[in-house]
């Protein structure tokens, strides 16, 4: 049973990195778009609701992978 967590535990602390490091990547593309546009813009619900859309259609080809 060891065997089987050991892999489960390796999967879920890869995504958390890779997690973490797309988001802090994204974080920092978007202070850089905004200074160079002068300041951020504003954030419509829509592009919000787009971005979580292509988030999961991302996460679900990930786990078809398996």
């Amino acid at each position: 049973m060891s065997e089987n967590s050991s892999w489960k535990n390796k999967v879920l602390i890869l995504g958390g990195l890779i997690g973490a490091l797309l988001g802090l990547a994204a974080g920092f593309l978007y202070i850089r778009m905004a200074e160079e546009a002068g300041g951020p813009r504003e954030v419509s619900t829509g592009q919000v609701v787009k971005l979580a859309i292509a988030a999961l259609g991302l996460m679900r080809q990930a786990s078809q992978l398996a």
